[in-house]
């Protein structure tokens, strides 16, 4: 990894780190944790598995999407605007094209990665939506649901071990129900205890952040290359997994193609943190001194 693409990477992981508790609120706003709770104890288990209990909090349990959309579209919009600044800077730094302008790649080529902030281009984005962005905003619901899928089968893995540890209360009636009746409080509470630490997990809330960042950047980058004229792409791979090399060592490829994975732009999966990058034949070691010369640098 070059000095450069370190920079970059260090702009996505610092946006990634902003936002995440912008995902850990949302997250905790998604489930009416007393509410599941409360509906599940009604039920009166004595005994449930893993599996079952997740199925019933699939079915039982009810998200409320909204604050993870909202959380979705920030951060699309910023991790959208750095993704078209690192496009233009490496199509600046790789060669001269006809799409960029001058002033886009004189101002691309001085970029500060350790400072760089958003400003108001994802605002400004958001009222254009080029298509990349309009397809990321589009799907946000199904990203939302594969979110809520992964929260609710952790919620019912929780409720099934206080089953196995026997803390339910059973079916009982009259005074004896009254007897046991702090006991399902206590129960509650525990529950209620767990099932919000998981809600308000950092790491989780960093990995969202970080891999719906990446997708963006992505998305990004690859429309402007396309734009621009690039006719191959390489994978470049930061932290690479089998999956990832596997992606880097067939590049480059064709702009339209798809990678192993079946991806045509990075995450190849969660938490992944790998680029896309032009490839242009013959000119890798000519491209900047070319970009000097235009520029009036030299």
């Amino acid at each position: 990894m070059n000095r450069a693409w370190k920079q970059r990477n260090g702009a996505k992981v610092r946006l990634a780190a902003r936002r995440a508790k912008l995902i850990r609120d949302a997250l905790r706003q998604s489930i009416d944790v007393d509410k599941l709770i409360d509906d599940f104890l009604d039920m009166r288990f004595t005994e449930i598995t893993p599996q079952q209990a997740r199925s019933w909090v699939q079915t039982n349990g009810r998200t409320n999407n909204k604050p993870m959309e909202q959380a979705l579209r920030q951060i699309y919009a910023e991790s959208y605007a750095l993704g078209q600044d690192i496009g233009m800077s490496v199509i600046g730094k790789a060669k001269i094209n006809k799409a960029p302008s001058l002033q886009q790649l004189r101002n691309a080529m001085g970029i500060n990665w350790n400072t760089w902030k958003a400003g108001n281009k994802p605002a400004a984005l958001l009222l254009q939506q080029p298509r990349g962005l309009s397809t990321l905003l589009d799907n946000r619901g199904i990203t939302v649901q594969g979110i809520n899928r992964t929260t609710l089968d952790r919620i019912g893995t929780i409720l099934a071990q206080a089953l196995r540890q026997g803390a339910t209360p059973s079916s009982v009636r009259g005074e004896v129900q009254a007897l046991i009746a702090p006991s399902r409080a206590d129960l509650a509470r525990k529950l209620g205890v767990d099932i919000n630490d998981l809600l308000s997990d950092s790491e989780r809330a960093l990995n969202i952040a970080q891999t719906e960042m990446s997708r963006a950047v992505s998305i990004a980058n690859r429309e402007l290359y396309e734009e621009s004229g690039v006719e191959l792409v390489e994978w470049l791979v930061a932290e690479p997994c089998d999956l990832c090399q596997e992606n880097a060592d067939v590049s480059p490829i064709r702009i339209d193609a798809t990678f192993p994975s079946g991806d045509t732009e990075p995450p190849a999966h969660p938490n992944c943190v790998c680029d896309i990058a032009p490839y242009v034949v013959d000119t890798r070691n000519i491209g900047s001194d070319a970009l000097s010369s235009i520029l009036g640098d030299e």
